[in-house]
């Protein structure tokens, strides 16, 4: 929307400097035409809105593993060791 204000400025000032009279008048006229023709050029368009807030899922907690107990110390060890991290026992 601002991009066409700009522009719609520019037409106005292109109006004011074919119908103006006065030489200084013809030079704003001049300058606003091509300031504001300038900027409705060059102005970047806005940024899209940010998405929904449902868009992705939650992530887990908490990884989940299967897990088994050490036999010598109760502890949870992951199902592919051998040994306990905690007491070095074979599991």
């Amino acid at each position: 929307m601002l991009r066409q204000t700009f522009f719609l400025a520019s037409l106005l000032g292109a109006l004011n400097l074919y119908y103006a009279e006065d030489l200084a008048l013809q030079i704003l006229s001049g300058v606003l035409f091509l300031l504001c023709l300038g900027i409705s050029v060059i102005w970047p368009e806005p940024l899209p809105p940010p998405p929904p807030n449902d868009l992705w899922s939650d992530a887990p907690e908490k990884k989940q593993r299967e897990m088994k107990t050490c036999s010598s110390c109760g502890k949870a060890v992951d199902l592919k060791w051998t040994m306990c991290p905690y007491c070095s026992k074979r599991v």
